[in-house]
């Protein structure tokens, strides 16, 4: 490794350094992940075992895996090739397990159908999983899909073994997921990403335009919005701004006439 490649972990660590909550580490991570090495398409599940992702009902997603996500977990998630003998070798071992580290020749047959069937398909030549310690023995699985083979490097790889590693002690103290106590107090303990799509809720901003001020798609606008409205128990997008503007919320009000929230 040269000193970028540990310049890059270090981001990523001093980036996830002063979260308090698994929900935060969720979202940091990723978007540490987009700064630090230019992973656009990835997910983080919480799960009880590393192979159990398709159990993860709301994974934090960004760039494609939202819609590929439903096909992953109906067709492919017991085929994919991060579950094979000689992905989970190297996963017990560093943490960290790539596509280009495996013999092509030693990938099984289903394996070889995940990629070039689902993998492939959707545009992706890259794949690669993290196994990450999370406090009362939860593991947190993050997938890593590169637009070229080449996507991470060797020295790139190596840098994210020791972001597992320090992630993972660092999780001992993150405070569990836990069901918020109410609205108010759902709103002051989001992430900064939820909080910023909150406030932009209280705006008045349409998803396209916060897509555009945000800089993601309009998919993963919905897909926060749509934690948003669970987290604090408000029925619509209009609910949520009188809320964020301490107004609200106001019930039985509907968003925007009789449309759906979102």
């Amino acid at each position: 490794m040269q000193p970028q490649d540990y310049e890059r972990a270090l981001a990523v660590l001093d980036r996830c350094a002063a979260i308090d909550t698994v929900e935060c580490l969720q979202e940091e991570f990723l978007e540490a992940l987009g700064s630090a090495y230019g992973c656009v398409h990835t997910a983080f599940f919480r799960t009880d075992v590393f192979t159990r992702t398709f159990a993860d009902l709301a994974p934090v997603m960004n760039g494609r895996i939202p819609r590929i996500i439903d096909e992953y977990r109906e067709r492919w998630h017991t085929d994919d090739v991060m579950f094979t003998d000689a992905s989970m070798h190297r996963i017990r071992r560093a943490g960290v397990s790539a596509l280009v580290q495996l013999e092509p020749r030693g990938i099984p047959r289903r394996a070889r159908a995940y990629l070039e069937r689902f993998v492939f398909r959707a545009g992706l030549e890259s794949v690669c999983a993290l196994d990450l310690d999370l406090p009362d023995g939860q593991r947190g699985v993050v997938g890593i899909f590169g637009e070229t083979r080449d996507h991470l490097t060797a020295a790139d790889l190596a840098g994210l073994a020791i972001v597992v590693r320090q992630l993972s002690a660092i999780s001992a103290r993150l405070v569990p997921a836990t069901a918020p106590s109410g609205p108010v107090a759902a709103v002051r303990g989001l992430s900064p990403r939820l909080a910023q799509i909150a406030e932009l809720v209280g705006g008045g901003l349409t998803n396209a335009t916060i897509a555009r001020e945000t800089g993601l798609t309009v998919d993963t606008v919905k897909k926060y919005l749509s934690q948003l409205l669970t987290r604090t128990g408000c029925a619509n997008r209009t609910e949520l701004a009188l809320l964020v503007t301490g107004r609200g919320p106001v019930a039985g009000q509907g968003a925007e006439g009789d449309r759906p929230p979102l």
